[in-house]
């Protein structure tokens, strides 16, 4: 089995394009930055919280998720690089974010900042229509999927076989997606993953498992020739 951790660490440094804003380098955090995320999640914190209609609570649930997202990435490029959150404003961030509903947890099992996964399926759950689902639907998928492992996705650190099956679910949902922020080679790259955790874990057929991950791979050399992703799936096939 090759190495995968370089691989996969590089992924999660990778400032996302798919978000609904780009973060700011760390180096860029100044105090009104700073005031202004916290601000910006205060308000959308008061939306979901409130008697307003479900598709503005969807929404603002959405919203907060997505502004946490992008500030774990940035905390955890500091993470990976240093090993600490670095900047004076970016390290009080994280330090009032604590005081927060909207607290950034690390892992135990690999020191970084992970997702707010209910919150996204709080959304998802209360505007299941909504124009910017298949977005929440796919950073759940994504977001799911990178915090589960540290070298081998084939060994996550705990998925039932329910959150697996949630999981396929979803990525076979998004292989329709049109959203322009949810990334067709993404998708196929972790559905394949989960079809090969499934036949490991026995929850689909084996026979079945192959032909569904063979097909991904098909798809990926179809679309994305160049892929990096497809040596990794390759690999992990063996």
């Amino acid at each position: 089995m090759m190495n995968l951790r370089p691989f996969f660490l590089g992924i999660v440094i990778v400032v996302s394009a798919l978000t609904t804003q780009m973060v700011v380098a760390h180096d860029s955090i100044n105090s009104e930055a700073r005031k202004s995320y916290l601000a910006k999640l205060q308000e959308m914190h008061a939306v979901a919280d409130s008697t307003a209609p479900a598709t503005a609570r969807a929404k603002a649930k959405y919203q907060i998720a997505v502004t946490l997202d992008e500030l774990r990435e940035l905390f955890n490029q500091d993470m990976i690089s240093h090993g600490i959150v670095k900047g004076l404003e970016t390290s009080l961030l994280l330090n009032e974010l604590a005081r927060t509903p909207e607290k950034l947890e690390a892992s135990p099992k690999t020191g970084l900042y992970i997702s707010h996964l209910q919150t996204y399926r709080e959304a998802i759950k209360l505007d299941p229509k909504a124009p910017f689902i298949d977005h929440a639907r796919y950073m759940l998928l994504k977001s799911h999927f990178y915090d589960s492992f540290a070298d081998n996705p084939l060994t996550p650190f705990s998925q039932s076989k329910d959150e697996l099956m949630e999981m396929i679910g979803l990525g076979e949902a998004l292989l329709k997606s049109k959203h322009p922020l949810v990334s067709a080679e993404e998708v196929r790259f972790i559905l394949g993953i989960h079809y090969l955790q499934a036949i490991n874990q026995q929850v689909v057929p084996k026979d079945d498992g192959q032909k569904k991950f063979k097909r991904m791979v098909q798809e990926l050399h179809k679309d994305f020739p160049q892929s990096l992703k497809l040596l990794t799936l390759e690999a992990l096939a063996q």
